[in-house]
């Protein structure tokens, strides 16, 4: 165990590798040796075939493998996996109908629910082999079209700002707002930041648990399994977050927005914490046409009831996307204690959202 070889598949949009080189360094023990692959499928076959020891992937690489023989040794610290915009001002403060390059339908509709006015434009519909190029030469179009002025921003993953050559322009963060409950959050599509270190079948990892994060690993699990649940056609517009978090942070955010929900389910009469330890915050939404309407379910619990967390999560996510999206007949008796929206309450109305852009 002094000694590993480390195959380093070329960077996909998370810049696994680029991550792992960092972390990896001359200055971590055991000591890695790191050798190129000119593809992940020479990667893999450099690992079954034992002239490696270990294989350096994203969640999205390990989706997509066989996993035949293979497991995960060590999951590295989560970078952020929330998206940017590339621009020279913040999204809400973009002139009106500016022109945004966007290729991810969540991210597309996010933008739409926070400027309906926006000009989104996806290169796919126009840049011959959009979908075929690799992360780094789609962002390098997306700049050289922002330096021409054919576009005011676009939006990319985190990771691939560090792709552009030189001083980075400036970007601006797509986040949850957590601070702020009004505005319009971005909650980023699944697995985004997670670099996994990949073994053969029965290699000793003991050496490599100083290297795996705990949290990382929990929403890699946990995020994989949600969104496996999550039908085929609501993937592409369903975000999933993820994240193990410490319950002072909870409650201060809390306080901040007089979120007193959060604050009574988490202290005790004596203002003392219920349960000691982290607690796991899951935050799933799916996100209707032109950004109208959407399902979510938000939970946070401790981390000892991570699954029956996750399990009730998905369920009231189940529940509002089938409200949100179902005719309402009319009622035959009246809604009582309904007040002036007795009415409109027991009148039919359509679905409140709809998922199809082109309905």
């Amino acid at each position: 165990m002094d000694r590993l070889l480390v195959a380093l598949p070329p960077n996909d949009d998370d810049r696994a590798s680029s991550h792992a080189t960092a972390v990896l360094g001359p200055s971590a023990q055991p000591r890695f040796v790191l050798k190129e692959a000119p593809s992940l499928h020479d990667a893999i076959s450099l690992l079954h075939d034992g002239h490696v020891d270990l294989l350096v992937a994203s969640a999205a690489m390990w989706g997509d493998m066989d996993q035949t023989r293979l497991a995960i040794a060590a999951c590295l610290q989560r970078r952020e996996p929330t998206w940017v915009m590339v621009s020279d001002d913040k999204p809400e403060m973009l002139h009106h109908e500016a022109r945004v390059g966007c290729d991810h339908p969540l991210l597309e509709r996010q933008l739409t629910r926070l400027r309906p006015d926006l000009a989104l434009i996806d290169p796919n519909e126009s840049v011959e082999d959009w979908g075929s190029m690799d992360g780094a030469a789609r962002t390098a179009w997306y700049e050289d079209a922002r330096q021409r002025g054919d576009l005011e921003g676009y939006v990319i993953p985190r990771s691939l700002h560090r792709s552009l050559p030189g001083r980075p322009p400036r970007r601006h963060t797509l986040g949850l707002h957590r601070d702020d409950p009004t505005r319009p959050r971005f909650v980023p599509p699944p697995l985004g930041g997670l670099t996994l270190i990949i073994s053969r079948s029965g290699f000793p990892n003991e050496g490599l648990k100083h290297l795996s994060d705990a949290g990382a690993l929990l929403a890699h699990r946990m995020e994989r399994a949600m969104l496996a649940a999550v039908p085929a056609s609501l993937q592409p517009i369903t975000g999933i977050h993820v994240e193990r978090r410490r319950p002072r942070t909870l409650l201060l955010e809390a306080a901040k927005v007089e979120d007193e929900h959060t604050i009574e389910s988490m202290l005790n009469p004596e203002a003392s914490l219920k349960t000691k330890g982290h607690r796991v915050e899951i935050i799933i939404e799916t996100l209707g046409a032109n950004g109208r309407g959407s399902a979510s379910s938000e939970r946070v619990f401790p981390v000892e009831h991570t699954h029956t967390g996750m399990v009730r999560a998905l369920e009231e996510w189940s529940e509002v996307l089938q409200a949100m999206t179902s005719e309402h007949p009319a009622l035959s008796k009246g809604a009582q204690f309904m007040g002036e929206f007795e009415a409109s309450y027991v009148e039919a109305h359509g679905a409140m959202m709809e998922l199809d852009e082109d309905r």
